[in-house]
């Protein structure tokens, strides 16, 4: 409001003075004004740096389910994730962001000398809301802290095999929830213009909708690096 205050008294007073001058004088008080607005508008967009950014980011995941069947164990495999995110605010600040990722996890099941395997991969958007404290706030790094809750929604399910038998608790992808919610927490900080996260996620329902007494929530660490555009 100030920095469109100071523009509007700057501006009349330059028009006032081009009344009664020639067309040529007018275009180049009219030059002025345009001047001094972009001026003031680069000033301003300096200023709020601090306060407000954007950009692209991408991650490296280490993902697992974990489960509450004792004979039904979960890997951890990589995966990856790219979006964007918007910071605001300065000391303390919020953070929403949107990540696609790929998430893989495999489930394997002993009988005996038998051990049986299931793959599962889901592919979603991913939307945190980020709460975070800057501990260190210099205008060329940072040390921060960082939580809160993302929901996940899960876009496309696979599993390989499709069916195991009728004993296997995932008899199909109908089987796994289309959405989760979890926990992030963690630690990062800020060189310049990149940002860099270190978080681990914990699930807190169940993603499992069949009819086996399963319960299998999403677990995962990440690392992230950011580029702040704006």
């Amino acid at each position: 409001m100030e920095s469109f205050t100071e523009i509007s008294k700057i501006s009349l007073q330059i028009i006032s003075l081009s009344f009664g001058r020639s067309n040529g004088e007018k275009k180049q008080e009219m030059k002025k004004v345009l001047i001094v607005v972009l001026l003031i508008t680069c000033g301003t967009i300096i200023k709020a740096q601090g306060v407000f950014c954007l950009g692209p980011k991408i991650g490296y995941n280490s993902y697992t389910l974990t489960t509450t069947m004792d004979s039904v164990q979960a890997s951890i495999k990589n995966s990856f994730q790219i979006g964007a995110f918007m910071r605001i605010g300065s000391k303390f600040y919020i953070q929403p962001e949107a990540n696609y990722q790929v998430s893989e996890s495999t489930l394997n099941q002993s009988f005996g000398s038998v051990i049986q395997s299931q793959d599962i991969t889901l592919k979603s958007l991913k939307v945190p809301a980020i709460i975070g404290w800057k501990l260190i706030n210099k205008s060329a790094f940072n040390l921060r802290i960082l939580a809160g809750p993302a929901v996940t929604f899960i876009l496309d399910k696979q599993l390989d095999p499709d069916q195991i038998n009728e004993f296997w608790p995932i008899q199909s992808v109908e089987d796994i929830k289309n959405s989760a919610w979890s926990v992030q927490m963690g630690a990062g900080m800020d060189v310049f213009f990149m940002t860099l996260d270190v978080r681990y996620e914990m699930g807190i329902n169940n993603i499992y909708s069949g009819s086996s007494e399963l319960d299998m929530k999403n677990n995962m660490f990440n690392v992230s690096l950011g580029f702040k555009f704006l």
